[in-house]
């Protein structure tokens, strides 16, 4: 790791993004693709995965997990950003 110093920060950031997709190939393959209402799956939105797009209806559960992972995703994302340039200490001479 000493040729990449930091890179904690970028693989924070990686870690965050695989976990979303994870979780998006989870509701890709397991999610049905009709409204169940007795389940409370009936969020609609369209997941597409390489060339493969479908519509997924998602739970409420599903639907805060998805945005949960998003904003995680851009909070280590911004983290790792503001710590690369933030203000470095001055070294005394």
């Amino acid at each position: 790791m000493s040729n990449l110093p930091n890179a904690d920060r970028v693989l924070t950031a990686v870690a965050g993004l695989a976990l979303f997709t994870l979780n998006e190939v989870r509701m890709f393959n397991w999610l049905p693709r009709a409204p169940d209402p007795g389940n409370g799956q009936t969020h609609a939105v369209s997941i597409q995965i390489m060339d493969a797009a479908a519509p997924v209806y998602l739970s409420l559960v599903d639907l805060t997990v998805r945005w949960g992972l998003v904003a995680l995703v851009v909070a280590l994302c911004a983290w790792a950003v503001a710590e690369t340039f933030g203000k470095q200490p001055q070294l005394a001479d």
